[in-house]
């Protein structure tokens, strides 16, 4: 998937999270970072999706993604062009 930056992310397994569920959390929280996170930001960008924390690290340093919400995360790391 695409990031707000440009970026191309993976998300990763994560135990006690559908595949489906995480990439679409993932997506969402990215959206919301549509033009506040440019890629050659040096600054993490986060937001809230239904309850998740959810972190965009800097993208000029390849940042990736976490999102967390009591006991459960997601990773989405940048993906080797």
């Amino acid at each position: 998937m695409t990031a707000a930056s440009g970026l191309t992310l993976q998300v990763l397994e994560s135990p006690g999270v559908p595949c489906a569920d995480a990439k679409d959390l993932v997506s969402r929280f990215q959206a919301q970072l549509a033009g506040r996170q440019p890629a050659g930001s040096g600054k993490p960008a986060s937001a809230t999706v239904d309850g998740w924390l959810c972190v965009s690290g800097p993208p000029s340093s390849q940042g990736g993604t976490t999102c967390s919400l009591q006991d459960k995360t997601v990773f989405a790391g940048v993906a080797a062009e």
